[in-house]
């Protein structure tokens, strides 16, 4: 489908195309979507957008390719080239460019570059989550100091192999159990069909309040969104995975909050939002931070990257 859509959409100075996610990782079924990644000549900001081909929905992100300077430079960015699948490649530059970065990112020099970056990335949320509960903003503080702890169970999944997927990041999350309240909240929210199918709406809800007050952010709110996000739930429904497409919706609406506010800080994002709506998000997952939880999540993200060693 990749193939047939690049012959159909052709792009004069395409260098190459990939797929990512599941199909790049081999684990695409009937629920996925196609992430594909152009990368093309020139200058220029990355661009998104899902594109209807088919009956199907593709994500499309188009970039200027990327020099072997920029990989050296900043391979954790990059680590996703790790479960690329080639699709185009013309001049035949691509593959074997794929596989010398790919090299370079499983050598010594490559993977403790790739460890400083990642861990100081893993210190700088928690740094903010310090400063949001500092400034009065518990919530932030929280969902800061969250993508530390999930940073680091990023950082676990790399360096051990494993895949990059959502699927495996929950793994490690539930294998990281901690013993703060936050533990066991998907497991315990989401017990039926109807309670997922409720968090579903409100998401689709969410979107589409914030679609008709930001013109001109077209991916992350776009509507074509609702329908991709309700079909990785189904699968997970039909895998009596409710926990897990809890914590996918969790996961979304963390998306859609920083596709429109990623500077503000998320109680004044709420704020602006109709009330009915900011207090419901609440439910999918956010918690007030103190310093104990904020200790906590520092203190299992250092563990878990002690493991890695």
């Amino acid at each position: 489908m990749a193939r047939e859509f690049l012959d159909e959409w052709p792009l004069a100075s395409l260098v190459c195309a990939y797929a990512g996610g599941s199909v790049g990782r081999g684990e695409a079924d009937a629920y996925s979507d196609l992430d594909l990644h152009i990368f093309v000549e020139g200058e220029g900001e990355p661009s998104c957008e899902n594109r209807l081909f088919r009956g199907h929905v593709i994500q499309l992100l188009v970039q200027c390719a990327p020099t072997d300077e920029e990989v050296y430079e900043n391979p954790w960015a990059w680590r996703y080239l790790k479960e690329a699948k080639v699709v185009l490649d013309p001049e035949d530059r691509f593959t074997s460019w794929m596989n010398d970065m790919c090299a370079y990112m499983d050598s010594q020099a490559g993977k403790e570059k790739m460890f400083a970056q990642a861990k100081a990335e893993v210190d700088s949320f928690h740094e903010e989550a310090q400063a949001a509960l500092m400034e009065g903003f518990p919530y932030s503080a929280y969902l800061a100091a969250w993508a530390g702890w999930v940073g680091a169970l990023q950082m676990s999944a790399v360096f051990q192999g494993y895949s990059l997927s959502d699927a495996q990041l929950y793994q490690l999350v539930q294998k990281a159990r901690r013993s703060d309240v936050v533990d066991g909240f998907f497991q315990e929210t989401y017990r039926s069909n109807e309670e997922v199918q409720d968090a579903l709406m409100l998401l689709a809800d969410y979107r589409a309040h914030l679609r008709s007050k930001n013109e001109g952010i077209t991916f992350a709110l776009a509507a074509e969104n609702d329908w991709l996000v309700k079909r990785k739930v189904q699968r997970l429904q039909a895998q009596n995975q409710l926990d897990m497409a809890g914590f996918l919706l969790f996961s979304e609406a963390i998306w859609i909050y920083h596709s429109v506010d990623s500077d503000e800080w998320l109680e004044n994002h709420w704020a602006d939002l109709p009330a009915k709506l900011s207090l419901s998000l609440q439910i999918l997952g956010f918690f007030q931070a103190d310093e104990q939880l904020l200790s906590d999540l520092r203190c299992a993200s250092a563990e878990i990257i002690a493991e890695i060693g």
